[in-house]
C-alpha cells in the first residue's frame, strides 16, 4: 500500500463576491413609493463576503475558524469545499503547491455540514456502513493504530474531567454518555447480520469505537417526530460517516453547535485524533470552551469578511496582548476575543453600529497586516508542503450495480420500518373498495337508467381516486426524502441514475399491489360484468392509473422545493384532468379551442377504458343499452387496449420528466461530472506552481 502524502491547503487573497439586487427608485413613500418602482430599471450591486483572505490549513493539525455571525466563516469553508457556486471567486488556492479550486479540493476532502441530514429510519451502524459501501475509502493505507490513539485520548480526557468536575457536572456527563431511557431500536436487538464483507465490518467497527458510538450503534437516527439518538450522537454519526471514508482532508461546519459542553468536547477530542493520523482538519467553531480551545492547533479569525488573525494557538494570547487587549489568566481566549477585541463589551449605546464594526475591522486588519505573525503566515503560504499528491488519495464511489443494489435494499428497509404509512395506504385501498362497492351494491339488478348512472359514477370515481391517492402518497414521502437525496448526492454517495432506479424498484411493487386489492373488492360488489377477462382489464387500468399518479407525484416532488408549494400547484395540475375526464363535460361537444385538453388527461383515457370495458356489448333484456350509452357520452373511438396504451405513454412521459427535474436539481449530467472529475484530478496530479518551484521564490 502507498502511504498517504500529507496535504496542505493554502490560499492567498481569496475573495468572494455575490450580486445582490438593488432597485432604482425611492426607498420610502410606503405603498405609493413601492408602486413607483414597479417597472423601473433594476441594477445589481456587488456584495463582498470575503475580502482578500490569506491562510493555510496544515496536515496533522486542527485549524479552528472563528468569528461572529456574518463574518464569512461558513462561506470560506464552503468555498474551499466546492459548495459555493453562485458568486465570483478571486485569489489563488493551492493543495501541496498545485493550483486548485473548491471543486478539485472536493476530490480529496470530506465535508460535514452544520445540519445533519441522515435518513431517519437508518441505525447509526447502517448509516456508517452505507458510507463505506457507497464511498469506499481511498486506496492509500489507513494508519493501523488510529482507533487505539483515539481511545487513549478519550481515556486521558475522562481522567482529567473526573479530577476537575464533580456533583452536577458529573451527573450531566453521565446522562449524556448513557443511552436514552427508551431507545428506539429495531426489535430491541441488533438487526440481522448483513452480507457486507469482513473489511467493511471492520471499518464500521473502527469508526464506531473511534467516535464512542458503541451504545447507540443499533439505534435508529430518528427525526423531530420520532426521537432516537441524542444530538451529540447524531453529530458524531455525521462526522463518522465522513471520517470512515478516510479523506486526507476533513472540513466541518460548526460540528459542536447545538451540543452540550461534554458532547462538544468529545467531538473535539475525536477531531484531534483524526488530525493525529496526519490528516488536515479545519472546522468552523462557535464559541469553543476553554477545554476545546486547548485542543486547537491553529486559529483563523474573520471579522466583517476580513482576516484579523491566522496563526498558532500558542501565540494567540500574546498577540492579543500586543494589541492592548491582554487576556486574563482565568479567561477563555475565545470569549475574550469576542467580548473585548472584536467587540467592546463596555459599549452599550452603539453596540450594533455597522460604522463602529467597520472602523474596528479596519483597525484590526491594519494591526494584523503590520504584525510579525502575518509575515510568518505569508512564509508558510510561500513555502508549502510540496509532496506529490497520489491518485490513491482521491475519493471514490462504488460502481452503478453496487449503488443500485444497496440503495434498493435501503429503500425496502425504509418502507418496512415506515409500517404506519404502508398500513394506511393498504387501509385506504380496502376502505375505498368497500365504500364504493357498498354505495353502488348490486347495481346490475337495478333499472337501466340507474345502472348507467351508477356504473359511470363508480368508474369515474375509480379513475380519479387511483391517480389522486398515488400522487398524494408519493409527494408526501418523497418531499421529505428530497433533502436527504440532495445532501447524499452532493456528498458523492451515489449518482442520480442509481438513486432513481432503486427508488422505483422498491415503489413499483407497492403501486401494483394496492390497486389489485381495491379491484378485487370493488369490482364484484359493484356488480360489474361477471367475466374474468373484464375483471383483468379493470384491474390493469387501475394499476396503470396508480402508476400514472405515482409518476406525476414524483414529477411534482422533484420539480418543486417543498410540500406547501406542491399542495398549491397540485390542484392546478389535477383539476383540468378531472374536468376533461369524460363525465363532467361531454368532451365531444365542448368548446373547440379547449377540446384538445381531453387528449392529455389520463383520467379521460382511464374512464374511457373502463367504460368501454363495461358497456361495450352490454345487453339488458335483449337491448344493446351499453353501445347506445357509449355513443351518447362520446368518449372517443379508442378501444380498452388503446386507452391503456395512452395511459402508459403519459406515465412514461411523466416518469422521464421527473428524472429530468432531478437532473436539473442536481445541475449536472453524469457525463459532465465524469469529465470534470478527470480534469480536476489531472490538475492536482501535475507539478507544483512555478512560484514554488523556483529556489528563491519564498525568500
Amino acid at each position: 500500500m502507498e502511504q498517504q502524502a500529507p496535504l496542505q491547503i493554502s490560499f492567498e487573497d481569496l475573495s468572494y463576491t455575490v450580486r445582490v439586487r438593488a432597485q432604482v427608485g425611492p426607498s420610502g413613500g410606503g405603498l405609493l413609493g413601492r408602486l413607483k418602482t414597479i417597472g423601473s430599471k433594476t441594477r445589481y450591486d456587488d456584495k463582498i463576503i470575503l475580502n482578500r483572505i490569506t491562510g493555510t490549513f496544515r496536515p496533522g493539525r486542527v485549524t479552528a475558524i472563528l468569528g461572529p455571525s456574518g463574518s464569512g466563516k461558513t462561506t470560506l469553508l464552503n468555498l474551499l469545499a466546492g459548495y459555493e457556486s453562485s458568486g465570483t471567486v478571486g485569489g489563488k488556492i493551492w493543495v501541496n503547491g498545485r493550483p486548485a479550486s473548491g471543486a478539485s479540493i472536493r476530490q480529496l476532502a470530506g465535508y460535514v455540514n452544520q445540519d445533519d441530514v441522515i435518513l431517519p429510519t437508518q441505525t447509526v451502524g447502517e448509516a456508517i456502513t452505507m458510507s463505506i459501501v457507497l464511498r469506499p475509502p481511498p486506496l492509500s493505507s489507513m494508519p493501523p493504530n488510529s482507533a487505539e490513539a483515539a481511545a487513549e485520548s478519550r481515556q486521558k480526557h475522562a481522567e482529567k474531567s473526573a479530577e476537575q468536575n464533580s456533583g452536577d457536572n458529573n451527573a450531566e456527563t453521565d446522562a449524556e454518555a448513557s443511552p436514552l431511557p427508551l431507545p428506539v431500536t429495531i426489535g430491541g436487538r441488533a438487526p440481522p447480520k448483513s452480507s457486507v464483507d469482513t473489511k467493511t465490518e471492520q471499518r464500521c467497527t473502527h469508526a464506531i469505537r473511534l467516535f464512542g458510538l458503541e451504545k447507540c450503534q443499533h439505534t435508529i437516527i430518528g427525526d423531530s417526530s420520532a426521537k432516537a439518538v441524542s444530538g451529540g450522537e447524531r453529530k458524531r454519526t455525521a462526522i463518522a460517516m465522513e471520517n470512515v471514508t478516510q479523506p486526507p482532508i476533513l472540513l466541518l461546519d460548526e460540528p459542536s453547535s447545538g451540543l452540550d459542553s461534554h458532547s462538544a468536547l468529545m467531538v473535539m477530542h475525536q477531531l484531534k485524533a483524526v488530525a493525529n493520523e496526519g490528516r488536515t482538519v479545519a472546522a468552523v467553531l462557535h464559541q469553543p470552551s476553554s477545554e476545546m480551545f486547548e485542543l486547537i492547533d491553529d486559529i483563523l479569525i474573520l471579522f466583517e469578511g476580513r482576516l484579523v488573525y491566522m496563526g498558532e494557538r500558542a501565540g494567540f494570547v500574546d498577540y492579543l496582548a500586543q494589541l492592548g487587549h491582554p487576556c486574563g489568566m482565568y479567561s477563555n481566549p475565545a470569549d475574550h476575543v469576542f467580548n473585548s477585541v472584536l467587540y467592546d463589551h463596555r459599549l452599550t449605546k452603539h453596540m450594533g453600529s455597522q460604522a463602529d464594526a467597520g472602523e474596528r475591522a479596519e483597525w484590526l486588519v491594519g494591526a494584523w497586516q503590520a504584525s510579525p505573525e502575518a509575515r510568518q503566515l505569508q512564509r508558510l503560504v510561500d513555502r508549502p508542503e510540496l509532496c506529490p499528491i497520489s491518485a490513491l488519495q482521491f475519493r471514490r464511489t462504488s460502481s452503478f450495480p453496487v449503488q443500485v443494489r444497496y440503495l434498493a435494499k435501503r429503500a425496502a428497509r425504509n418502507a418496512v420500518r415506515n409500517q404506519l404509512i404502508i398500513r394506511i395506504r393498504l387501509a385506504q385501498s380496502i376502505i375505498l373498495g368497500l365504500l364504493i362497492g357498498l354505495i353502488f351494491l348490486n347495481t346490475q339488478n337495478r333499472p337501466v337508467s340507474v345502472q348507467r348512472q351508477n356504473f359511470s359514477g363508480a368508474l369515474f370515481f375509480t379513475s380519479v381516486t387511483q391517480m389522486l391517492l398515488a400522487m398524494l402518497s408519493v409527494v408526501n414521502v418523497f418531499s421529505q426524502e428530497r433533502l436527504v437525496f440532495l445532501r447524499e448526492w452532493q456528498s458523492g454517495y451515489y449518482g442520480l441514475p442509481a438513486y432513481f432506479v432503486s427508488k422505483n424498484l422498491v415503489e413499483l411493487p407497492i403501486q401494483v399491489v394496492l390497486p389489485i386489492v381495491y379491484s378485487a373488492i370493488a369490482y364484484w360488489l359493484l356488480g360489474l360484468r361477471s367475466d374474468g377477462t373484464k375483471f383483468v382489464l379493470f384491474t390493469v387500468v387501475c394499476v396503470c392509473m396508480n402508476l400514472c399518479g405515482y409518476s406525476f407525484g414524483l414529477l411534482l416532488a422533484s420539480a418543486l422545493p417543498d410540500m406547501s408549494t406542491i399542495l398549491a400547484v397540485l390542484p392546478a395540475v389535477f383539476l383540468p384532468f378531472l374536468l376533461f375526464g369524460g363525465l363532467l363535460v361531454n368532451t365531444g361537444n365542448s368548446t373547440v379551442w379547449l377540446r384538445w385538453l381531453q387528449w392529455i388527461s389520463p383520467v379521460k383515457y382511464s374512464y374511457s377504458a373502463l367504460s368501454v370495458n363495461q358497456f361495450s356489448g352490454y345487453v339488458v333484456d335483449g337491448q344493446p343499452v351499453g353501445d347506445q350509452y357509449l355513443d351518447e357520452i362520446n368518449l372517443g373511438p379508442f378501444s380498452t387496449g388503446e386507452n391503456i396504451a395512452f395511459i402508459i405513454a403519459i406515465t412514461a412521459i411523466a416518469w422521464v420528466s421527473a428524472y429530468l427535474a432531478l437532473l436539473y436539481l442536481t445541475n449536472k449530467g453524469r457525463g459532465k461530472m465524469v469529465n470534470a472529475t478527470k480534469r480536476l484530478q489531472e490538475e492536482l496530479l501535475g507539478p507544483p506552481d512555478q512560484r514554488f518551484a523556483q529556489p528563491n521564490a519564498a525568500s
